[in-house]
Parts: C-alpha cells; structure tokens; sequence
C-alpha cells in the first residue's frame, strides 16, 4: 500500500511538473507572437514612412527602431 501511495505521489509531482511546463511555454509563446506581431507592424510603419520620404531620425523616434536597423530593413527589402 505504501509503495502505492508512493507512486501516486510521484505521478502528481510529475503531471504537475509537465502542466507547469507547459503553461510556461504557452504564455512564453503568447509572449514572442505579440512582440513578432508589434515588430512587424512597426516595420509596415517604416515602410510607409520611408515612402513619403521622412527622415531617419524622425523614423527612429517614432518606431523606437535605431537608423542602424531601419537602414538594416531598408537593406533587407531590395
């Protein structure tokens, strides 16, 4: 009976365990598709901006983007 009650124990600890797991890895993927979907979004933004010709400088304030990585998406798009 003991080691029964033992490997019950054992198997809470464990689906414990991977339910834990996996709602870490849930919201940690929740987490990227809205920082991929906001990056994204910003660089439709870069993109509109660079075609009505707006400074780097002004681009960069805007979109917090750096002009080292708004040359890089301007780089990226020929």
């Amino acid at each position: 009976m003991e080691e029964y009650k033992k490997s019950i124990l054992e198997y809470r600890d464990v689906r414990d365990a991977v339910e834990y797991a996996r709602e870490e890895g849930f919201e940690k993927g929740i987490e990227k598709g809205l920082i991929e979907g906001s990056n994204q979004k910003s660089i439709e933004i870069i993109k509109k901006c660079l075609e009505k010709h707006m400074p780097l400088e002004e681009i960069a304030d805007l979109t917090g983007f750096s002009k080292e990585q708004i040359i890089a998406i301007i780089n990226d798009e020929r």
